[in-house]
């Protein structure tokens, strides 16, 4: 046995972990960061630890141990970050392989999609961001903008369209955004939004991002040609092409 400073073996310890349980040094340093607070507050009350001459290990365990002691005593770690340092301390200290380090902090009854998921996924975030690029959109108070609303509110404008059924908005992160297909120059709903809109949510199922969509691809109930480029020629047969869109599904 032997004394060595904490300030000495730090270092040294994210080359051991590393070797032991066969990850990168960064993924171990990170892991170790969860728990600074915990091994800062162990090692000021423990000056020296001891260390059994060239055993990466032994260094790993006292370390997890002090900064485990330290916050369960305290209650300085959150649950989550605690398992994790539990689940390292008991796979290093048995030698187990890094992958089983990752198996053991995987979440429990983990849903794997198929690739056909997958691959509809990847279509719909791309189809997305193409109708958001094409058009555009509009936050609520750019709607009040572009219609010169005078609403001290600047987002009535825009919430009521959306509740009657004029616009329809999509969620983007943590907001509501409004395609800009549907606004005429003088900012207000274009005639056939509203009616079109009416009719795709008669089926319970169709989403908001569902409806926006429909607008931006191709149908052959109006020959292969996108509903939103006969918004302003011809917005009657945007509505009879939802009607029949409709009905075709509910048949």
């Amino acid at each position: 046995m032997f004394i060595m400073p904490m300030a000495t073996v730090q270092p040294g310890l994210i080359g051991h972990v590393a070797e032991e349980a066969e990850l990168s040094p960064e993924a171990v340093e990170l892991v170790l960061q969860l728990t600074a607070d915990s091994i800062q507050q162990a090692t000021e009350r423990h000056a020296e630890i001891h260390l059994t001459v060239g055993s990466g290990k032994t260094a790993v365990l006292v370390t997890l141990m002090m900064a485990l002691a330290a916050a369960e005593r305290e209650g300085t770690v959150d649950a989550p970050t605690m398992a994790t340092l539990r689940a390292i301390r008991n796979l290093v200290a048995h030698g187990r392989a890094g992958d089983e380090l990752v198996e053991a902090l995987m979440p429990e009854g983990l849903t794997v999609p198929t690739p056909a998921a997958v691959l509809q996924a990847r279509r719909n975030a791309e189809a997305r961001s193409a109708l958001l690029t094409e058009f555009g959109a509009l936050r609520s108070q750019d709607v009040a903008d572009l219609a010169e609303s005078r609403a001290t509110n600047r987002a009535a404008l825009a919430n009521r369209w959306r509740t009657e059924n004029r616009v329809v908005a999509v969620p983007v992160g943590d907001e509501l955004l409004y395609p800009g297909f549907q606004f005429n120059a003088e900012g207000k709903p274009k005639p056939a939004i509203g009616p079109t809109i009416d009719l795709l949510r008669s089926d319970p199922h169709t989403t908001d991002w569902q409806m926006a969509l429909w607008f931006v691809t191709p149908t052959s109930w109006l020959g292969g040609i996108r509903p939103v480029d006969l918004l302003d020629e011809d917005p009657d047969a945007v509505i009879n092409a939802a009607r029949r869109e409709v009905s075709d599904l509910a048949g």
